[in-house]
């Protein structure tokens, strides 16, 4: 008996996890628009890479608890198309996410898109020192996520300020090394299993008005 397109389309992806429309013209002997609507009934994802043009069925995926499944360097996204998984995680996370971070999660530059995105009031951002942050578009979540993210940089940039046996540590170091970098003193002071980062020995120096090349 000979199998319905669908089933045959089945079969395919048990040889091979991805196939593009173009990929399955030949071996279903079918129109683009034909397959398009054969995979609508089985069910379908198409990856947020590569423009969209791979496809997978939705039994194949294993996501992870982000919602991606890589196979390659093909991503597959619950979420949708790069748009779509864009708007989430910018919307969902707690203090929003860098260009970079979102580098790291989705493994393909965002760049151009967040900015179509931003011009396009689709997606929010924050000017910092690390570059833009991008947040939801939602007022009350993105409220949310300037108060933390705001929090998370003003600690940042305060260091822990040294106890008063590795400030002696240092100065005594100082003295000794007049010459030495505060990264170098930083690694002398550790010798003697004392806490003393070049961030909170900066804070020091600053404090004594003593100036230190860092390197």
């Amino acid at each position: 008996m000979k199998k319905n397109p669908q089933d045959r389309l089945v079969l395919l992806f048990d040889q091979k996890k991805c196939w593009t429309i173009e990929e399955l013209t030949h071996p279903l002997n079918y129109s683009t628009i034909s397959i398009r609507r054969f995979l609508k009934d089985i069910g379908y994802y198409s990856s947020f890479t590569h423009n969209s043009m791979w496809y997978t069925l939705h039994s194949i995926p294993s996501f992870n608890k982000r919602g991606l499944w890589f196979y390659q360097d093909i991503g597959f996204s619950r979420h949708g198309n790069l748009k779509q998984t864009i708007f989430n995680f910018a919307s969902k996370s707690p203090q929003g996410l860098t260009a970079k971070e979102l580098f790291e999660i989705l493994l393909i530059p965002c760049h151009p898109i967040l900015n179509q995105m931003y011009k396009k009031n689709q997606i929010d951002r924050f000017n910092t020192q690390r570059g833009f942050v991008y947040l939801s578009i939602d007022d009350k979540k993105r409220q949310g996520q300037l108060h933390r993210l705001q929090s998370h940089l003003i600690t940042a940039k305060q260091p822990e300020s040294l106890n008063a046996q590795a400030a002696v540590y240092v100065l005594v170091e100082y003295i000794k090394h007049p010459e030495a970098s505060i990264a170098e003193l930083s690694k002398a002071v550790e010798k003697r299993e004392v806490k003393a980062s070049p961030e909170a020995i900066t804070m020091l120096f600053k404090e004594h008005d003593l100036k230190k090349t860092p390197i």
